[in-house]
Parts: structure tokens; sequence; C-alpha cells
């Protein structure tokens, strides 16, 4: 966890007289260590940083009878609590190994390993950020960290957004992040002149009907500026966490990049549907979507 957790951790450790063991990332601040390694009475924790973990592995083989076997509890993940106080959702090792597999057997050919970069902005806590960080590193992707608050150039004073600087060719992100960035195209399209307002919308509508050679052609001169934006480099956009509205998807799937969309079950398993990329049709203003159970289901 980040060390800005760890007051958090300090105050609710009364509570849960089972943990053991507490690792943190970052520094903390004076003297909150010494006070979780007491903060249960007749119980000392170990409190380590991620570089004290680091060496006290190093050197040391690995003993066979420690790996995992597919029903050991794997995490605990937690529900949003939107429907009631939050529940702690236990997965075994076989649930997360059955969705990467899963993910790899449906995607898994569209992943180029020495070209992608992925850029990570969202918490490990939802399900689907997590599995999709455990599907890219099993296939060997690159991925970069960074936040949502500094993803874009407007949001960073004397460098670049996270996003030209990772350049990545791969996000997942929730449609709070999607909506943002559709706004932000079109506020900038509002700024432009009324010739480039009417080259961009017709630009929009040659790329909907598909024309032959003209769409490449908007894309490279027209859409070559929206795309800048990102990094210039992305294939694949994933949404999850919510559904994404039909424009949103219509609008940045046409001027940006494809955008897939997952959802999740958790009190089952992990990802389970996900909209493929060959069934998405841009048809009379829609879009007509099919879904493909993925078999990441264990009990």
């Amino acid at each position: 966890m980040r060390s800005s957790i760890l007051p958090v951790v300090l105050r609710v450790l009364p509570n849960t007289p089972t943990i053991k063991v507490v690792i943190y990332d970052g520094k903390p601040l004076a003297n909150l260590v010494e006070k979780i390694k007491t903060a249960i009475p007749d119980c000392e924790i170990q409190v380590l940083s991620q570089d004290e973990l680091r060496d006290l592995g190093k050197g040391k083989p690995e003993y066979e009878e420690r790996r995992p076997n597919t029903e050991d509890v794997a995490c605990i993940m937690y529900t949003s609590g939107t429907t009631g106080a939050p529940k702690g959702v236990v997965l075994s090792q076989a649930n997360l190994i059955a969705s990467v597999g899963a993910i790899q057997s449906l995607m898994g050919h569209i992943f180029a390993p020495e070209q992608d970069t992925s850029l990570a902005f969202l918490p490990l806590a939802p399900i689907l950020e997590y599995v999709v960080e455990l599907a890219l590193g099993y296939v060997g992707l690159q991925i970069g960290y960074g936040r949502i608050r500094t993803l874009t150039d407007a949001s960073v004073r004397n460098c670049q957004g996270d996003l030209k600087e990772c350049k990545p060719t791969i996000m997942i992100g929730v449609p709070q992040i999607w909506e943002t960035i559709r706004k932000d195209i079109l506020n900038n399209v509002n700024k432009m002149t009324p010739l480039k307002k009417s080259v961009f919308r017709g630009s929009m509508s040659i790329k909907k009907a598909n024309v032959p050679i003209l769409s490449n052609l908007v894309d490279s001169v027209v859409f070559n500026q929206v795309k800048a934006q990102t990094g210039g480099r992305l294939r694949y956009v994933l949404n999850g966490g919510a559904a994404l509205s039909v424009e949103t998807q219509q609008f940045l799937s046409t001027a940006l990049v494809t955008v897939l969309q997952g959802e999740t079950f958790l009190d089952s398993s992990t990802e389970i549907l996900l909209t493929w990329t060959p069934f998405i049709r841009l048809w009379s203003d829609r879009i007509l979507r099919v879904s493909i159970a993925l078999s990441a289901i264990q009990p």
C-alpha cells in the first residue's frame, strides 16, 4: 500500500487482530511505523517497506512447497458499497488465472509486447484494472503508471502530461475519463473557426461511413491532431466500471481510438463480458454491440 494510507491502517488495526505484516511504499510520517507495530496489545506487527521486503528475498531459493494451489485465496476484493455495505469477495488463484487465460485467449493476438505500452492510472481496487494488469504483465507488456490528475498537459505545469510522456497504445479507464476526453476535444473544436469546424464535422461523417481512401486521409490529416493529445500511439482503450454512453463510444472510436467495453461480476469471478472489436459496427449513428462471455467463471 502507499505510505499515505498508513494512518488509516493505524486507525483500523485494533479491530483487525489477525494482521501480522504491513508492507508499504513511499516515505511514512515520523513515528507512524512504530505506532503501527504496537497498535495491537501483546502482538508486535511486522512493518516493512518494499525495499526492505525486496532485500529479505534476495539470494533466497524458491521453495516448491510455498507455491500456491489453485484453491488458495489470492485476494479479497471489496465491492463498491453502492447497493449496501461493502462486501469482501474472496477470489481464489483459479479465479484470477481463469480470467487472465480468458483475456489471453480472446485478445492475445492483438497484443504486441515489443511495441505496446499500457498507461495505468486507476487504483488496483477495481477488479477490472487488477485483472487487466495481471493479463498485460502475463503477456509481457510494459506498464507505465500515472495519475488521473496528471494525465493531460492542461493539468500539469512545466512538463508534459502522463499521456504524452508515456505514449500508451492500450489504456483501461472508467466512463468519467472518456467523457472528459470527449468534452475536451469538443471544447477545442468549438474554439475553431467556422471553416475548421466544418472540416472536423465532415471528417467525422466520412470516417463513420468508412469511405474508401478518404477515411485514411482524414485520419492522417484531421484526427492526427486529436490523437497527438494522447501521445499519438493509442490502438485500443477498454472501458469498465459502468456502461459508457453510445454517443461517447461512437465519438471516440471515430475520432481517436477503438473503444472496447468490459463488464465485471465480482461475486462470480472477474471479467465476464467484453464487447469485442470485430462485432463493433457503426450504422445509422448507432453502435451495435455483441458481448462475448469469457470463460472465466470459477465457483
